[in-house]
């Protein structure tokens, strides 16, 4: 029998139809994205636990006879007891709940547009823009966790003796000025930047890459490699900034005269001394960064929203 237009018209609807089911079948769900909070609470939690780490890298930092950790980690517990290690925590806390929560939420935010979404290069400089931004709002924060954590190796008459952040808020200003709460800010923004760019766009990149090379699952697996791999190029690449920031923050008002001042003091113990504390950087970041991204993660997938 020929067929007729009706026919015709209803085969078309037909597979016009079967068509349209298996075309929204093949479309992925559109991962979910982090809610602005994730990277500070993450920031915050994984403090908790590597605050004695960070303290005795600040001290390797900014001693004046060279030591190794564990001596450095001994004298911290003769002088302070195993309370010392937590010595400017609050200052910390904050910090991570303002500078390193701007930081994920710009790049977070920067990360889907459309030059950047598949340029590793792009996303490479939103990751220092995000740096330095976040960097500029808690550099305060971090100068005072940079005193409070070397306060107790001053004599009683040169220490600083705040009792917490907002103490160093108030005080600082009143006795110093506020352009006290930027000493040393160039060095740490250039650290934040440089770090940044080590950190979460390199996470970014490499998460990318393995996932497409080797068809990982968005899981534990690939969270834990990806975070590994750009704990240790971040530890790396923004180290020597961090040692530089570190003894402009705790310095006297006038002691370094520039930023090269201070970079000629910090290479006081030779070609190497732009890597003192290393040892403890590598070994706070590396679980704290696998730690960051992990907790990061789930937040991201357990309460993150879908873009329409």
């Amino acid at each position: 029998m020929p067929h007729t237009d009706k026919d015709l018209g209803d085969n078309y609807r037909t597979v016009h139809h079967i068509v349209l089911e298996a075309s929204e079948e093949c479309v992925e769900p559109s991962e979910p994205r982090a809610r602005w909070w994730s990277g500070g609470v993450a920031s915050t939690s994984v403090a908790c636990f590597v605050a004695p780490i960070d303290l005795v890298k600040s001290h390797m930092q900014t001693q004046v006879t060279k030591k190794g950790m564990v001596e450095t980690a001994a004298k911290v517990i003769r002088l302070r007891g195993f309370m010392g290690f937590y010595d400017g925590f609050s200052a910390t806390a904050l910090r991570q709940m303002t500078c390193t929560n701007i930081r994920f939420g710009i790049y977070e935010a920067g990360r889907y547009a459309e030059p950047i979404r598949d340029n590793n290069f792009a996303k490479l400089a939103l990751a220092g823009f995000a740096g330095a931004v976040g960097s500029i709002c808690g550099i305060p924060t971090d100068l005072i966790n940079v005193r409070m954590q070397n306060d107790m190796k001053e004599s009683e008459a040169e220490r600083r003796n705040y009792r917490h952040v907002f103490d160093a808020l108030i005080r600082i200003p009143r006795e110093e000025g506020w352009r006290a709460f930027y000493a040393g800010g160039t060095a740490a923004a250039l650290k934040a930047s440089v770090g940044t760019c080590g950190q979460l766009a390199l996470y970014d990149i490499v998460k990318t890459e393995l996932s497409e090379t080797f068809d990982m699952e968005d899981g534990f697996v690939l969270h834990f490699d990806s975070s590994l791999i750009s704990s240790i190029f971040s530890s790396i690449i923004s180290h020597p900034f961090d040692v530089l920031k570190t003894l402009m923050m705790n310095a006297r008002p006038g002691e370094f005269r520039s930023i090269f001042h201070a970079c000629m003091y910090m290479m006081r113990f030779g070609i190497l001394s732009p890597f003192r504390g290393l040892a403890p950087t590598m070994l706070r970041k590396g679980p704290a960064t696998i730690s960051l991204f992990i907790i990061y993660e789930q937040l991201r997938l357990r309460f993150g929203y879908v873009e329409d």
